[in-house]
């Protein structure tokens, strides 16, 4: 009973993300899903979220991809999760999906995010990646602002 009602709620999040929601219908959509479900099944949510994240960057939807990495973003930090390992990864997957979607400011501000957040949990290796990749994609950023 529990995956189908998952299943529901991501189908109607994949669906109001193609309807292309304005920033603050998800964040009202994401604080309806609070309000609702406990945080196990939030996690479930989140983790769904990533997942469709994952699949849509693999046929080249990389703006749908960042749209579902934000919330699953949005629903792990509602929950108190900002702190756990697996924030600081979807911030770095949200920056990939950024920066292939061309949105470059996006991408180095979650890189820089991700970068600082494995740093607090010593994982040097990726925080110097996401660290020299923030930056590549802040110069980016910075040069198609000029135009």
């Amino acid at each position: 009973m529990k995956k189908l009602l998952v299943t529901m709620i991501i189908v109607a999040l994949n669906y109001s993300a193609f309807a292309g929601e304005s920033s603050s219908l998800v964040n009202e959509e994401v604080a309806s899903l609070i309000g609702q479900y406990d945080n196990e099944t939030l996690v479930v949510i989140s983790n769904e979220l990533v997942k469709m994240a994952n699949e849509e960057e693999g046929i080249g939807e990389f703006d749908l991809a960042s749209t579902h990495y934000d919330r699953a973003l949005k629903i792990r930090e509602a929950i108190g999760m900002q702190s756990h390992k697996s924030f600081a990864s979807i911030q770095y997957l949200a920056s990939q999906a950024y920066s292939k979607a061309g949105n470059f400011c996006e991408a180095s501000v979650y890189a820089k995010k991700a970068s600082e957040a494995f740093h607090k949990h010593g994982i040097s290796k990726y925080e110097e990646k996401a660290n020299m990749e923030a930056k590549e994609f802040a110069k980016a950023c910075a040069v198609v602002a000029s135009r």
